[in-house]
């Protein structure tokens, strides 16, 4: 069975030590294939990971990554992504019917500013309340 491992960790401990690939494969028993998998994946077996560890002085814990927590980050930035996405969608569209309106003459400039200042301040307050809400989501686990 495979676990995950922290690949950008294993690649940031080689290039410290200044080894290649293959360097790193001969000191931990391991073949240069699967070394450079473990770097691109991130994945690897049991064993793989204690040779790691063993070769760069860590526990075995300290290499792998908490997968429940990358999903759960992951997740509360798409909810953040969509919600900006959302939330620009509908200024865009408000400001066409400000504009539109403007344009047929049943809205004049004072009132089309008033409108536009409005909503501009409502979306800058949505962004905001996305933003602080996607952070303590994802800080107390909330969520997943």
């Amino acid at each position: 069975m495979d676990i995950m491992i922290n690949s950008v960790l294993i690649k940031e401990l080689r290039r410290q030590r200044s080894w290649s690939q293959d360097q790193l494969a001969i000191a931990a028993g391991l073949s240069m294939r699967t070394v450079q998998r473990i770097e691109k994946e991130g994945t690897c077996s049991l064993e793989s990971s204690q040779a790691l560890a063993a070769v760069f002085e860590l526990n075995v814990a300290s290499l792998q990554i908490d997968t429940v927590k990358e999903l759960g980050d992951i997740s509360v930035r798409r909810g953040q992504k969509w919600g900006i996405f959302g939330n620009t969608v509908g200024l865009v569209c408000a400001y066409t019917g400000i504009t539109y309106s403007v344009i047929s003459g049943n809205l004049r400039g004072l009132e089309a500013g008033l409108w536009y200042g409005g909503i501009a301040l409502f979306c800058g307050l949505t962004y905001v309340v996305i933003t602080l809400l996607s952070e303590f989501f994802r800080k107390n686990r909330i969520g997943y």
